[in-house]
């Protein structure tokens, strides 16, 4: 299984900054721009306003929003992140690691911003970079996303076959965060590639409560596999046949198949 995939599929990123709702204009005098609470308001109204933009898809829009908060406030850690973002999502990597850097210029220990630079990483595959980063990202102990960063560094040492740091961070992703969606499916991978597979399938299972009928087809792929090291055939046609109907074009489904003839 590629556990870039698993991450792309799984792994809700929090690049953009979290906010109770959009606005659809920016407003005001222009004389608010003059003292700091009026610049603040402006910019995160321009925040708010492309962050509209980009959860209808319109990335194009998005942009002249946070132009428009840079002439305001050229170093804003959180502007330059959601560019960077912006551009990541157009598929403008080169932009999205300048972007994504200038925003740590202007703020290096933003827990938020690293975690986020490392994810952009994991994605172009830059494994031990991202890695430093994520470690960065834990030195705040309050960051109320810690559990995240430790499933973030469990992907990494999984993508780079090191299973008992993936174990570890696995681990301590579910202590902080019983909830955690892809540790609880890298702990079954984990086992699994240790063929502790009774071990494996109890995480799977978990994996399977969690997801109801919405698994994915890296967990379906999964499914199979552990499903058939237990010589248990019903459960394995089962995941096969949801893998067929529901990720026909997938590239698990083809390695299905690959394997099954």
């Amino acid at each position: 299984m590629k556990i870039v995939k698993l991450l792309k599929v799984f792994f809700v990123t929090v690049i953009c900054i979290a906010v109770i709702g959009c606005v659809t204009e920016v407003s005001g005098k222009r004389g608010a721009l003059n003292t700091e609470k009026g610049r603040q308001e402006a910019v995160q109204a321009y925040i708010d306003l492309a962050l509209g933009y980009i959860r209808e898809g319109q990335t194009e829009e998005a942009k002249q929003p946070l132009v428009d908060a840079l002439k305001i406030e050229p170093n804003s850690a959180d502007v330059n992140a959601m560019i960077a973002y912006v551009f990541q999502l157009e598929q403008n990597y080169k932009d999205a690691d300048i972007y994504f850097k200038k925003a740590l210029s202007s703020d290096p220990s933003s827990s938020r911003i690293l975690n986020n630079y490392g994810v952009f990483l994991f994605s172009q595959n830059r494994l031990d970079e991202s890695k430093k980063y994520f470690l960065k990202a834990l030195d705040d102990p309050f960051y109320s996303e810690r559990s995240m960063v430790f499933e973030n560094i469990g992907l990494v040492e999984l993508q780079q076959n090191n299973l008992v740091k993936a174990e570890e961070n696995f681990r301590q992703a579910l202590l902080l965060n019983r909830s955690r969606v892809v540790s609880t499916l890298g702990l079954a991978q984990v086992y699994g590639q240790k063929k502790n597979y009774p071990a494996a399938l109890n995480y799977y299972n978990n994996y399977v409560n969690m997801m109801g009928d919405a698994q994915s087809p890296q967990g379906l792929l999964l499914g199979i596999r552990l499903s058939n090291a237990m010589n248990d055939k019903t459960s394995a046609a089962k995941y096969a046949m949801q893998l067929e109907q529901l990720y026909p074009k997938s590239v698990e489904y083809r390695e299905y198949k690959a394997g099954s003839k």
